[in-house]
């Protein structure tokens, strides 16, 4: 094959290059890996199953007692594909073009990772609306979670307040009180505030001064010994509504599963003579098991 005819082939890994160097530099600075556990998944659908606690541990008196979990609820997490791709026509190489040519590449690395973000920030955007419903029937934040299958009793994570000092106290209060299906403390400790770009400075403001904020007698900014990260998303839609998130509980219940990461191909259809296309490929689920890491507020 004549060098002329292999124009498309020697295009591939320079702008493989490109895709790659934008697409790593965009997941440098993704909220997902901060808020979710990002795992990979050989499976057309994963599936995770909250678990009850155990009892109080019992003085050993020669023989263990052994316990057995309450099975929660199920949560599916069924993965979807995602493609997108351009076209270079041999014109452009013959005239040499590349700064044309190499825009796209990184333009179609931009337009996939935003995606993801917008897939993932779509938890929070959907948090209390009942189409989005999590293994128990509910959305993720509401005011009548059922505790467990088995136990009627409900459970608030959904808050009306907008966001203040003293609002980040009494929600903290609240999920420090949240329980398992036996009713025993979960331990939640919530220490990281998430909000949009309109909320940015009212979240600085309460985190991260010295006293608490609004009073004269300078007394020790509490909110800001407890909560250890603030986590401003472009992809919140929301001007006003803020969530309340232990990290640690989040990344044991809200998933994010890559079944196959953000690839770049060319694509073998590519008509060799006049024109080579390009395309990315990705595919990926997510969702929570378990609600109760997260405290939201939908404020009007």
């Amino acid at each position: 094959m004549a060098i002329s005819e292999q124009w498309a082939y020697l295009l591939d890994p320079g702008l493989r290059a490109i895709f790659e160097q934008q697409r790593d530099a965009l997941a440098a600075e993704s909220v997902i890996p901060k808020l979710f556990n990002v795992a990979s998944s050989s499976k057309a659908v994963e599936y995770d199953l909250s678990v009850g606690g155990f009892a109080d541990w019992q003085e050993y008196k020669g023989a263990i007692e052994y316990d057995e979990n309450e099975q929660g609820f199920r949560t599916s997490y069924t993965h979807k594909q995602f493609a997108r791709g351009f076209k270079v026509e041999r014109a452009l190489v013959d005239d040499d073009q590349y700064n044309v040519i190499n825009k796209q590449p990184r333009g179609l690395a931009l337009s996939a990772m935003r995606k993801r973000e917008k897939d993932a920030a779509s938890v929070f955007n959907n948090a209390f609306t009942a189409a989005y419903a999590g293994g128990d029937g509910l959305n993720l934040c509401d005011g009548s979670h059922p505790v467990s299958p088995s136990n009627a009793a409900v459970l608030d994570n959904e808050g009306t307040t907008a966001l203040s000092y003293d609002a980040i106290v009494s929600t903290r209060e609240l999920m420090r009180a949240f329980v398992d299906d036996r009713g025993e403390l979960v331990q939640v400790n919530p220490d990281l505030l998430l909000v949009p770009p309109e909320l940015e400075e009212e979240a600085y403001a309460i985190v991260k001064t010295m006293n608490k904020v609004d009073i004269a007698d300078y007394h020790a900014n509490f909110v800001a010994s407890k909560l250890t990260n603030v986590i401003v998303w472009d992809y919140l839609t929301d001007a006003n509504n803020w969530f309340l998130i232990d990290s640690q509980l989040a990344k044991m219940y809200l998933n994010w599963f890559d079944r196959v990461p953000l690839e770049f191909a060319m694509d073998p259809t590519s008509d060799f003579t006049l024109e080579a296309r390009f395309r990315g490929y990705m595919r990926y689920s997510y969702g929570w098991s378990d609600w109760r890491w997260v405290y939201g507020h939908t404020v009007t």
